[in-house]
């Protein structure tokens, strides 16, 4: 390291306690300045850093320098205070050598970097340092502003600048560099020279004479000056084909999809155009479809037209169709169009709104099943009750009458059946859900028996009901005839069956032997008519006054009751008013003075 010294290093003072002037410490110690190398180029940085250890009173001040002088003059200088302090103090500084501070020509300048360090407390004190250097001319590189990928058929302009290597804030300024194109054959295309702005800019215009779509080599070269070295720098710019449009003219939105057997499959007529960014057609492109049950390609129609009919062996959905165009000159150009392939639509209608059926018999439903196409095939339904109770499968013909045998099982419920009904293949499709109802009826076997009639009064009876599936039926309505009436006397609703039943007799009924007739209905079961002698009695009521005689007083005297005393009257109901039973009590009364005998009412 070469220095030219312009202080003493180091340099400690102390001042003796006994001066005049007491201060509380005085202690300078400038130990090292340096830089981090000795040899530059332009559009470095400097890196500077000095040691020293500054003690002084509040009073006092400490001043400090860095300082570059080229060789044009000095450059830059960088100067502040510092505090006290007893510790040791590494103080920084940086310079960046900016081409017009220097001239550094082919061999190189000589530089120096300062360093100065003043301190006053009470007395002043200064110490520092300078470094000689060497400043070469500085390396250049060429930095992209914008993308070096250009379209074909757009007019671009590529951006570069020349700066130093070290930093791009320090531009090839007003100088000039060569531009150099060569295309993928090594042929020069583009020969120039152009002149950098202040900053060090270049601008290059892009256009289609440079040559079509491909890679293609530029060169960016300068012969350097006083402050730079000559430079060149190579990049590859890549030419895209240009941009075009490929535009849907027409495309269906729906075909019907393929029939069972593949004897229909309908087509999809695509027609496509292909231009360029100026809307004019292109004739010499590949386009092709693609989607998920097929690809093919595109017939050229001329104009920049393309057409295809595209078979649609496809179950019901919705497709895409995927299109793509194939040129040199442009770039690829994709469009998509959306299909849906409808099912053959069916329509069904029912001769009747519903079919009853007794529950162990077939019901025969009669209906009509319309097809939107007539593909001449048999279509396969499904039927299913609603109560997955029963399935069916069958073919129909379509268009004609047609009939399905349903047979009805006696396991299978009583009641409102909904039959749902759907094409076992996808590509038949009901416009609307089909449905057949049925209402199944069962059959049911009465018992009555236990009955007791009183004339005027009740009839009462157990009714035991069983059904076709030995089950009980519990909830009934009963409508009962009396003899040849034709109206029934009372009828009784919503009653359950498992209990004993009792209606009330009109007055008119006599009391007697009559034919009566039970109507036993309930809700999905077939009605029956139970029919039966029953005995209607008169029901009598007697009541027995016992009474005593006072022979000698000739006064009668009432049985007084006690409360132990039985009671003696009691309602006969076993004979009628016409022929009267025989009638037994026995009773037991008292009187005063109490006597108990045994009383026979034959008497």
């Amino acid at each position: 390291m070469k220095r030219k010294s312009t202080a003493l290093v180091p340099i400690s003072l102390l001042l003796i306690a006994c001066l005049t002037i007491p201060v509380s410490a005085f202690y300078f110690d400038f130990q090292y300045f340096e830089t981090d190398k000795l040899v530059y180029e332009v559009g470095e940085t400097i890196d500077m850093v000095a040691k020293l250890i500054t003690d002084f009173s509040n009073d006092g001040w400490c001043y400090i320098s860095f300082a570059v002088v080229t060789d044009l003059g000095p450059s830059f200088a960088d100067e502040y205070f510092i505090p006290p302090s007893p510790s040791v103090r590494y103080l920084n500084s940086s310079y960046t050598i900016l081409p017009e501070h220097t001239s550094p020509n082919v061999p190189g300048v000589q530089a120096y970097v300062l360093f100065t360090v003043e301190i006053f407390d009470t007395v002043s004190q200064s110490a520092g340092d300078n470094i000689e250097i060497t400043i070469n001319r500085g390396h250049l590189t060429t930095i992209p502003l914008s993308s070096l990928s250009v379209q074909y058929g757009l007019n671009t302009s590529l951006s570069l600048n020349v700066a130093s290597i070290h930093n791009s804030n320090i531009g090839y300024s007003g100088e000039s560099v060569n531009i150099q194109v060569e295309n993928s054959i090594a042929q020069t295309i583009l020969d120039t020279n152009i002149a950098t702005t202040s900053e060090g800019m270049i601008s290059l215009n892009w256009n289609d004479s440079l040559g079509p779509p491909g890679l293609y080599n530029l060169t960016v070269s300068g012969d350097g000056n006083e402050d730079f070295l000559p430079f060149a720098d190579s990049f590859q710019v890549t030419v895209l084909p240009a941009l075009s449009n490929l535009t849907i003219i027409s495309s269906p939105g729906s075909v019907y999809c393929q029939s069972p057997n593949e004897s229909h499959i309908d087509q999809a007529e695509i027609i496509v155009e292909h231009t360029d960014l100026d809307s004019s057609p292109i004739d010499d492109s590949i386009v092709a479809w693609t989607t998920s049950f097929g690809s093919g390609i595109l017939t050229n129609l001329g104009n920049g037209q393309y057409s295809n009919m595209i078979p649609f062996n496809a179950s019901p959905g919705s497709y895409q169709i995927n299109l793509t165009t194939t040129n040199p000159q442009y770039q690829i150009a994709e469009a998509s169009t959306i299909v849906n392939v409808l099912a053959n639509s069916l329509q069904f209608s029912t001769i009747l709104p519903y079919w009853n059926v007794t529950r162990g018999n077939n019901v025969t439903v009669e209906f009509l099943i319309e097809s939107a196409l007539d593909w001449n095939q048999s279509i396969q339904l499904q039927f299913t009750d609603q109560t997955q109770q029963f399935s069916l499968v069958s073919d129909f013909q379509p268009n004609i009458p047609s009939f399905l045998v349903i047979p009805i099982w006696h396991n299978i419920s009583v009641g409102q059946h909904t039959v749902n009904i759907s094409s076992v293949r996808e590509s038949y499709q009901f416009t609307a859900p089909p449905q057949i109802n049925l209402v199944v009826i069962g059959t049911m076997d009465a018992i009555v028996s236990a009955e007791i009639a009183h004339y005027g009064e009740t009839l009462e009876f157990d009714l035991d009901l069983i059904d076709d599936n030995n089950q009980s039926v519990s909830w009934v309505n009963i409508s009962a005839f009396c003899d040849d009436t034709n109206t029934p006397f009372t009828v009784t609703v919503h009653v359950n069956s498992n209990i004993t039943q009792t209606i009330s007799l009109p007055i008119w009924i006599s009391p007697g032997f009559h034919n009566f007739t039970f109507i036993i209905n309930s809700q999905y079961f077939k009605t029956i008519n139970y029919s039966m002698t029953i005995q209607v009695w008169m029901q009598t009521n007697i009541t027995i006054v016992i009474t005593t005689s006072d022979n000698e007083l000739n006064i009668h005297t009432p049985v007084i009751e006690h409360p132990q005393d039985f009671l003696i009257s009691r309602r006969i109901s076993s004979g009628s008013i016409m022929r009267p039973p025989p009638i037994l009590f026995k009773g037991t009364t008292s009187i005063i003075p109490p006597t108990a005998r045994l009383t026979s009412l034959d008497n």
